[in-house]
């Protein structure tokens, strides 16, 4: 053909030439390679230099952020991380292994300062050629990237890389190199946009994206499947990757709000129970306070009722002596007519001889009165035998007689024996006794109001630092309340009381309270042993423990502000070792048994055994119920102590009072005649003087009627002038009444104007004290006043006693919650107090978050959570649900594109989009769908939390670095793998003949064929206008091409890249060349015999400009 002839496909641009300068082993000389216009194959052993070649091609063309090195091997699986920019300048050609560092390293070509370059040369035979270029330049020996400068070079005509060699040999001279080619296009400093945005615009590639398929067609031979092709190849990373990132942006804002709202949440809950606390406080204060106010003023009511009570009855008495006066006259009178009516009878019956029967009458009245005393002395002798177990008692002087005898025969000499009583040693043992069982009573009392193992002694020591320091007592543990025996090793608990018991009795104190604590406890004498120790605010870790069998494994530490000093103090101190027997000490610096052993050091043991070890209520560790049941156990044993000892004592002395008793009696009754005791005697005297009376009055019947009437008379005489001595008495009584009355109004006057107490009794209190007394007694006297007064004294002051230990421990709750407020929010509380005067701060906190901040806050944030469901999840939602039909839009096209070349005889393709969404991808979809759709109008709180729930775990996900979860989050992500792809042959009808489903069930051969063909529609789609026969730019590089096909499909897929219009540039070893040679141009052999330089040598049998 002569140089006038038509060149192949006039108007496209095709590469004519490329140039390389030091790039990979072509080194130390400009290698220039001509491409014939038909095609252009590249040949020679593997490892010789061809993949650098198309390397260098792809440096130029594709921009930095998709450049991917010798694509076909790292398909492969091979040499992934090897190639780079710097090692294609610096010239890697070999690795071998550092022995100081102990690691692989590559060998370089060109270790120094050096420059590396690459230049194309395209021509469409038509227009004036277009060269691109990029050099490079590499200072020091550095291999970083950061080390590496480039610039590129765009220029209307025929450029040499010796020509552009001065600019770049000792640094990049981009200046210069514009002033010698004025009309070139020079990008350097890492920019680029230009660069490429010129090359596309003479090229005619509307997309940028172009250049990115243009280089993975390098590696068209890992493309196996048409999934492959299509999602790695064809689309564009989705927009939901940046939507994410969005959402993820935009929860930052929302969660900040949602923290705001549970900050407040739990700022308000923690101060509800502070305000509760307040509450109880003020009235329990309150009615401390009323009742000190009615106890101040008891007795002031008190004497005011008693000065009532005394005027009342001061009138009542005056009224009754006005009746008594009167009744005394008249009683007076009827003793005179009584005692006149008495002469007269007396004088009637002495006339009559009645002097004897008054002699007789008064003996017989004697007599009379002697049985009543005999027979009360026989009673009480009676009564005393009894006792003595002597019954009946003796009748008649005989059988007295009889008694004395005995008595002093058998009953002396035990008596004195029996009557010395119980031993001192008795009595003492009941008063121990005695002593231990209130003990164990004063111990269940405090155990069950402190819930603390803790002596109450030192106890109410630590109660009154507490109030001096104005801390809850919670904020000064003893070391016993934050330790516990592990559940397991429970029976250890004996053995390790004794390890521990000085340390748990430590009452720890933080540092920002020591200095108060020693100048208080150094001010009192505490009458008890107390050790303190500073609890530092940082301490070091826990030290590793000797051995596993330390007791430090085997106690639990209560959580808390404690936590990490006491983890620390019992590593250092209490390191020692739990052994079965006490050969086993050999084996610990320290160590104890079950038994209660210890070795504290080398050489030193101890065993104290002075209380059991068993003994539960003795233990200030382990679990309070099971000591509370252990004191309940003791306190049982000791109060049957208690009973028999008071049994033994009661015993010896009944047997003393009866031995006394009996030597009592019995000498009382040897001192005394029968005479004392004889009744039958005395009776027989009276019957027989009342029978001389009635002889004596029985023969004279005037005397008995003078006598019977002298009775009567003495009788009414004797009524007469008691009743006249019983109103005297009481009228004297009464007149008592009157100056014992008048002596206490006095003084009740006198002490009310000299009070002094400044009290005043108003109505209000009048009236509560009048209900308190009333309630003690209805009724109220003079005598009953200060007793019933007391009482309501004493109900008063336990009243406030009460109220004040409700008000204590409410003010310990507030100083408590207002402590851990403080500790855990200093910003909101930096003006308050934690104790109960400051209180009223916190209690306006809270109101203002209830009334305000909670539900202002709690808006915005749902406010948020819609706005950012709707806006931000939603249109994720959208993008992931129509992303399949966009993809189905985007392959339209290429199905276009399709139908203009035939894939078999009379067949082509067509390519289908089916979704099919993977678990993780559809879960996910899910949970966004449950966060942005449904109505919002019926959401509560709860709804909100949980859809906020559902969002956050999503976005901490999305946020994760973590290997799964960044895999979970391309399937949920990557629309493309949301879709699947399956290619369908047809005929001109459309009708389906076979369909591949992504490439399988098919041979390696007959899957390249397919995706090449596929690839080949979608590069002139994204190539060339629709209305275009060909594209304006037509060289594509393929790299180890059809390596898996033969012949027959490796000319298909050649016909379909020449049909689509393409100049290829191929790139394989020794193989298929008969196959390949009708397709191009031209050959170029590389060689590479020493591994370190490359050699080519090239061959044109078409030319360039003569037709296909």
């Amino acid at each position: 053909m002569n140089n006038e002839a038509v060149p192949v496909a006039p108007g496209q641009w095709r590469l004519a030439e490329v140039q390389v300068a030091n790039w990979g082993t072509f080194d130390g000389a400009i290698y220039r390679i001509p491409v014939s216009r038909k095609g252009q194959l590249i040949t020679g052993p593997s490892g010789s230099g061809k993949s650098s070649l198309l390397d260098a091609i792809a440096t130029v063309l594709t921009p930095d952020r998709w450049l991917r090195f010798n694509l076909a091997a790292q398909g492969a699986g091979t040499r992934s991380d090897q190639r780079s920019l710097m090692s294609y300048v610096r010239g890697a050609w070999a690795r071998r292994t550092d022995e100081f560092e102990d690691r692989v390293v590559s060998e370089y070509l060109r270790p120094g300062p050096t420059w590396s370059g690459i230049v194309m040369r395209y021509e469409n035979g038509v227009d004036l050629p277009v060269t691109l270029a990029r050099l490079f330049f590499a200072k020091g020996n550095d291999t970083s990237r950061e080390n590496l400068s480039s610039l590129y070079v765009l220029e209307r005509a025929a450029l040499d890389l010796r020509d552009l060699e001065p600019f770049a040999r000792s640094g990049l001279e981009s200046r210069k190199l514009q002033a010698a080619f004025p009309d070139a296009l020079v990008n350097s400093g890492g920019k680029n946009t230009r660069f490429y945005q010129r090359l596309r615009s003479i090229f005619g590639i509307a997309d940028e994206s172009a250049l990115q398929l243009l280089h993975k067609t390098q590696s068209a031979k890992n493309l196996d499947s048409l999934n492959q092709l299509f999602r790695e190849s064809m689309l564009e990373k989705p927009e939901t990757f940046k939507l994410a990132e969005e959402a993820r942006t935009q929860f930052g804002e929302l969660n900040e709000a949602h923290e705001h709202v549970v900050r407040l949440r739990q700022q308000r809950d923690l101060l509800a129970g502070l305000r509760d606390a307040s509450i109880e406080y003020d009235l329990a204060e309150s009615r401390a306070a009323a009742a000190s106010t009615l106890g101040a003023h008891v007795l002031l009511y008190q004497r005011q009722r008693q000065l009532e009570l005394a005027f009342a009855e001061r009138t009542k008495i005056e009224e009754h002596l006005i009746v008594l006066r009167a009744d005394s006259e008249y009683a007076a009178a009827q003793l005179r007519a009584a005692e006149e009516s008495y002469d007269v009878s007396r004088q009637r019956t002495l006339e009559l001889g009645g002097g004897d029967v008054e002699q007789l009458r008064l003996r017989v009245e004697s007599a009379a009165a002697q049985v009543e005393s005999t027979e009360r002395r026989w009673q009480q002798m009676a009564d005393r035998l009894a006792k003595l177990g002597i019954a009946p008692a003796p009748v008649n002087a005989s059988e007295f007689a009889e008694l004395v005898a005995e008595g002093f025969r058998s009953g002396a000499a035990a008596s004195a024996e029996s009557a010395s009583g119980p031993s001192i040693k008795e009595h003492d043992q009941l008063a121990v006794a005695r002593h231990n069982a209130q003990q164990l009573e004063r111990e269940i009392d405090a155990l069950a109001r402190s819930k603390s193992s803790v002596p109450e002694k030192l106890q109410v020591v630590r109660k009154d630092l507490a109030e001096h320091l104005g801390v809850p007592v919670t904020a000064l543990p003893f070391a016993a309340e934050l330790l516990e025996v592990n559940a397991q090793y429970a029976a250890w608990t004996g053995a390790f009381e004794r390890v521990l018991k000085q340390f748990a009795l430590t009452l720890l104190v933080r540092s920002e309270h020591l200095i108060a604590t020693r100048r208080w406890v150094d001010a009192r004498s505490l009458q008890l042993l107390l050790v303190y120790e500073e609890v530092l605010p940082h301490v070091q870790p826990p030290k590793p423990v000797s051995s596993n069998s330390s007791l430090v494994h085997r106690v639990t530490v209560k959580p808390g502000a404690f936590e990490a000093w006491m983890h620390r103090t019992l590593s250092e101190r209490f390191d020692y070792a739990c052994v079965d027997q006490p050969d086993q000490f050999d084996d610990h610096a320290r160590a104890v048994t079950i038994n209660g052993q210890i070795k504290s050091s080398r050489t030193r043991y101890v065993k104290d055994d002075r209380v059991s070890i068993g003994n539960r209520g003795r233990w200030i560790l382990g679990d309070h119920e099971a000591k509370h049941e252990a004191l309940v156990e003791l306190l049982a044993s000791a109060r049957a102590e208690v009973n028999r000892y008071e049994d033994i004592v009661d015993a010896a002395t009944r047997q003393r009072d009866f031995a006394l008793l009996r030597e009592d009696t019995l000498n009382d009754l040897r001192t005394r005649p029968w005479a004392e005791f004889d009744v039958s005697s005395a009776k027989t005297d009276v019957d027989r003087l009342h029978k001389n009376l009635v002889e004596l009055t029985g023969t004279n019947s005037d005397l008995a009627v003078a006598q019977e009437r002298l009775d009567n008379s003495r009788q009414a005489r004797d009524l007469a002038n008691g009743r006249v001595s019983q109103l005297e008495s009481d009228r004297q009584t009464a007149e008592r009444r009157l100056g014992e009355l008048a002596e206490m109004i006095a003084e009740i006057e006198s002490r009310r104007a000299d009070d002094g107490t400044g009290l005043h009794l108003t109505d209000e209190l009048r009236t509560d004290l009048q209900t308190r007394f009333a309630a003690v007694r209805r009724s109220i006297t003079l005598i009953t006043l200060a007793e019933t007064g007391q009482q309501v004294s004493e109900r008063l002051y336990r009243e406030r006693d009460q109220a004040k230990a409700i008000a204590d421990k409410a003010g310990s709750e507030i100083t408590s919650i207002a402590t851990k407020f403080r500790e855990r929010w200093r910003g909101a509380s930096a003006d308050l107090v934690a104790n109960v005067e400051g209180r009223h701060g916190f209690i306006e906190l809270y109101d203002g978050i209830v009334a305000n901040g909670l539900p202002d806050h709690e808006s915005r944030f749902f406010d948020l959570l819609r706005d950012r469901s709707r806006d931000m999840v939603g249109q994720l939602v959208d993008e992931i649900m129509h992303a399949p039909d966009e993809i189905e839009a985007r392959i339209d096209p290429v199905n276009a594109s399709l139908r203009r070349s035939a894939f078999d005889e009379a067949r082509y393709l067509h390519i289908e989009v089916k979704t099919k969404r993977g678990e993780a991808a559809t879960r996910f979809l899910q949970q966004l769908r449950s966060i942005s759709e449904n109505s919002w109008a019926d959401d509560n709180a709860a709804d909100a939390e949980h859809r906020f729930a559902t969002l956050s775990a999503l976005m901490q996900r999305l946020d994760s670095s973590d290997p799964q979860d960044r895999k979970w989050r391309d399937l949920c992500l990557d629309t493309r793998l949301h879709v699947t792809f399956l290619a369908h042959e047809i005929d001109d009808s459309g009708r389906r003949h076979s369909t591949y489903d992504s490439g399988a069930a098919m041979s390696g051969g007959q899957q390249q064929k397919l995706v090449v063909f596929c690839l080949a529609a979608a590069l002139r789609y994204q190539l060339a206008d629709p209305d275009d026969p060909l594209p304006r730019y037509g060289t594509i590089v393929l790299d180890e091409a059809f390596d898996k096909a033969d012949s027959r499909y490796t000319r298909l897929a050649l016909d379909v890249f020449q049909e689509f219009g393409f100049q290829m540039v191929l790139a394989t070893p020794h193989k298929l060349l008969q196959t390949i040679e009708p397709y191009v141009g031209g050959a170029t052999e590389v060689e590479n015999p020493t591994r370190a330089r490359s050699h080519v040598s090239s061959l044109m049998w078409e030319n360039p400009r003569g037709a296909a």
